[in-house]
């Protein structure tokens, strides 16, 4: 879960966030969304060592999810940015990049909260 949110998050970030009628396509870069990789990437980097971390303990796994939820604050953020920036602009429109990083980030956190799940649990 957590690599497939962080591969949304990261092609949201080619996609068009805004839409506006002198400046044109603004994709995530050029909307300074890429900060919410860098939040993802302790994630990321967790699952891709996958069993190798395990023993490392509920603090690790404890600041994985704060920046996990960081990077969804960012992305929420980032969504209003774009609603925000759109609004009395004759011809502008919000594209599919905002709602995108959102969600891939919304399955990182989901993600993360399930691999540090208690397996033992009821």
């Amino acid at each position: 879960m957590v690599l497939a949110g962080t591969g949304f998050a990261a092609i949201a970030l080619m996609l068009p966030f805004v839409t506006l009628p002198v400046v044109g396509a603004v994709d995530g870069w050029r909307a300074d969304a890429w900060p919410t990789l860098v939040a993802l990437a302790p994630a990321t980097a967790a699952a891709l060592l996958g069993h190798r971390t395990r023993g490392s303990g509920n603090v690790v796994g404890s600041v994985i999810l704060v920046t996990a939820c960081a990077a969804l604050v960012f992305a929420a953020v980032k969504l209003a940015d774009s609603v925000l920036s759109v609004r009395g602009v004759g011809g502008a429109s919000i594209g599919a990049g905002a709602p995108t990083l959102v969600a891939g980030t919304v399955v990182v956190v989901a993600g993360t909260v399930l691999a540090l799940r208690d397996p033992s649990g009821p």
